[in-house]
């Protein structure tokens, strides 16, 4: 699969067309939103993990908030820097304690056994969600926007994101249990639940977020 830098995922025209075909709700949000933007990676395997830290259980803006202080008070978004930098300084950033023990891990992780992280890209979504999840501040949520933004694979849906959840809730006006029968609608999407989740994420959020 194609993962280069800021490059449109190699089935991403392809599963428009799938999601546009099969699903008559999905249909309108798509031509209603699509504004040539798309999945794309531009940011390094430590850079997503860390973002998705950041951005866990926060709004979109206060991470980005957080994500400038920090990139300010460290000098640049690094494995190193982050590992070299004291609590103190990491704090200074916005950040709470419990995520700067989680950076703290995973800079360390990357800075002293980098190989833990190669070879993502051949395996499966479930070994490396257990992979990740072995580390401290890394569940399944965080682990999946790596999938989702880092790897670009086309069939991931996070059910643990309440901001999809919700707004799929909404325009399918889906009913108690919520997550049983949004599973049901998800079947309309095939194999491509990833691009499907993308578009429902810019009816609450129309700027393209990245991890």
């Amino acid at each position: 699969m194609n993962n280069k830098y800021n490059t449109k995922p190699i089935y991403w025209e392809r599963a428009k067309k799938y999601l546009i075909k099969n699903d008559h709700i999905l249909k309108k949000v798509i031509q209603d939103v699509d504004n040539k933007h798309y999945l794309t990676r531009n940011s390094t395997p430590f850079q997503t993990l860390a973002n998705a830290i950041i951005g866990q259980q926060i709004s979109v803006a206060a991470a980005s908030s957080v994500l400038k202080k920090l990139k300010s008070n460290i000098n640049g978004f690094t494995p190193r820097k982050v590992h070299m930098a004291n609590s103190a300084t990491l704090k200074s950033s916005g950040l709470s304690r419990q995520k700067i023990e989680y950076l703290s891990i995973l800079a360390s992780k990357f800075v002293t056994k980098p190989n833990y992280f190669y070879g993502f890209k051949d395996m499966s979504d479930k070994v490396i969600i257990d992979r990740l999840c072995k580390l401290k501040g890394i569940g399944e949520w965080t682990a999946q926007m790596y999938l989702i933004f880092q790897l670009n694979r086309p069939d991931i849906m996070p059910l643990a994101d309440i901001g999809f959840v919700n707004s799929a809730v909404r325009i399918y006006d889906i009913k108690e249990p919520k997550l049983e029968n949004l599973m049901k609608v998800s079947e309309k999407w095939g194999h491509y639940k990833t691009v499907a989740v993308w578009y429902i994420w810019r009816i609450i959020d129309p700027e393209v977020v990245q991890y």
